[in-house]
């Protein structure tokens, strides 16, 4: 895949969730369907073993024991089932010395007998026609005989499993009823719950179209969070357009004068001090522009934090090297666990700007400290200079907000940190130092 190939696209999120809900349902009803049919199948077979126990005692209380020791029936039982030849219905009394008793329907044949005691039994068996049996078995004393008479009632089981099928067959349809109108249900509970979402696409395409500025629906309290979060996103790339464009602004209208002034000595006879003052000027003025512009579109971005110490450490490395003549001593005061919420070129250039222009008006000594508050980052550079007077300290402040073209004044280095720090939601002041000259300080969010 190539990076011009488009993205490939994942499953619907629609058919994700219906296929997910249609599968654990379908799961549901087929083992709660099993669990019904072999709960009715195990309670049509036990009903019918005691019919079956019924017939066993019947056929119990017609038996009786003939001279010689053997059995016979004293009356008929009066069901024709048992006379009919492979009928599936069989009754079979084996006496103690083994000799049996059978029905007219085994005709020579016999179900074979397994040991058992006074209780019913209920076992499975085959018949004489390979028909499955459902055999209903009970060992039985006779007064006058020694040891006891085992006897036994069998019936087909496709005498109860017609009527399990046919239960079966109609929970296979009530079943799947309720499936086909569950799976309707899922499709238009899933299409409906996620209606806001094509809203909110729509909403997207008019904000692309030109149409809306932001997201302006209401939408539920699930997406509600990604709709303000889109509409921050949005806010902030409007709000970085509207900064270019007064960069843009400014920097052509301050450049307006510079460039009229050399048209005007190129027609004229050049003074080359002139023009080399205008060139200079206009390099301040695009540096001045570009370090602001700069400054707007490096903030605002979440999850980033620059440890604070390392960054003033470095930046007093370098001016130690520059300032090595003049022998200034640069304190840095800041605890280890101090973070600023920023990219870590923000405050490079914060501390940058701020050391660099205390250790210009320094005499021998600059402070930097910083201390992490409860909400605030708050960074202190002092220097032991010869400081400005409070009404300079309030045209330095009122410069620093200001983003239209004004005289560097302080020079560019001020312009550039007052932009950052209100463009990471900080604030910017000035007052004496204890040192004696110029303290400033910067208030930074930290969370």
């Amino acid at each position: 895949m190539t990076a011009a190939d488009p993205p490939r696209r994942a499953t619907s999120l629609v058919v994700r969730l219906i296929l997910a809900a249609a599968a654990w349902l379908l799961l549901l009803l087929a083992v709660g369907g099993i669990v019904l049919a072999l709960a009715f199948r195990g309670a049509v077979e036990e009903e019918f073993s005691y019919r079956l126990d019924a017939i066993l005692k019947t056929i119990v209380a017609s038996i009786e024991v003939v001279p010689g020791g053997g059995f016979a029936m004293s009356r008929p039982l009066g069901d024709p089932r048992f006379d009919r030849l492979y009928s599936g219905w069989y009754w079979q009394v084996t006496q103690p010395d083994g000799r049996q008793l059978r029905s007219r329907s085994l005709w020579d044949s016999s179900i074979p007998v397994e040991p058992g005691g006074p209780d019913m039994q209920v076992r499975r068996a085959e018949g004489p026609n390979q028909e499955k049996l459902l055999v209903v078995e009970r060992d039985v004393e006779f007064p006058g005989q020694q040891g006891a008479a085992h006897v036994l009632v069998a019936s087909d089981l496709r005498e109860v499993s017609g009527g399990v099928q046919r239960f079966e067959l109609l929970l296979m349809l009530a079943l799947g009823t309720l499936a086909f109108g569950m799976i309707v249900a899922i499709v238009i509970q899933v299409r409906y719950g996620l209606r806001p979402l094509r809203q909110m696409l729509a909403d997207l395409r008019s904000v692309r179209e030109g149409a809306a500025a932001r997201l302006s629906g209401r939408y539920p309290s699930e997406i509600a969070p990604l709709a303000d979060g889109m509409n921050d996103v949005l806010d902030k790339d409007s709000e970085l357009i509207e900064r270019a464009r007064t960069h843009v602004g400014n920097l052509a209208h301050a450049l307006k004068t510079p460039l009229a002034v050399v048209s005007a000595e190129v027609q004229g006879n050049a003074d080359r001090t002139v023009l080399t003052k205008q060139v200079q000027l206009m390099r301040r003025l695009i540096e001045h522009h570009l370090g602001r512009a700069r400054a707007s579109a490096g903030t605002g971005r979440l999850g980033l934090k620059t440890p604070v110490r390392s960054v003033a450490e470095a930046v007093r490395a370098v001016l130690a090297k520059i300032y090595q003549e003049r022998g200034l001593e640069v304190d840095v005061d800041i605890p280890p666990g101090a973070m600023f919420r920023g990219h870590r070129e923000d405050l490079e250039e914060i501390f940058g700007n701020l050391m660099e222009n205390a250790c210009k008006w320094a005499i021998r000594r600059v402070r930097v400290s910083a201390q992490q508050a409860q909400d605030n980052l708050l960074i202190r550079v002092e220097d032991d200079g010869p400081g400005i007077s409070a009404e300079r300290q309030a045209e330095l402040l009122r410069r620093g907000r200001r983003l239209d073209e004004k005289s560097p004044g302080w020079g560019l280095g001020l312009a550039i940190v007052s932009d950052l720090v209100h463009l990471n939601g900080g604030e910017l002041a000035f007052s004496k130092s204890e040192l004696g000259g110029l303290c400033v300080d910067v208030a930074l969010p930290s969370r």
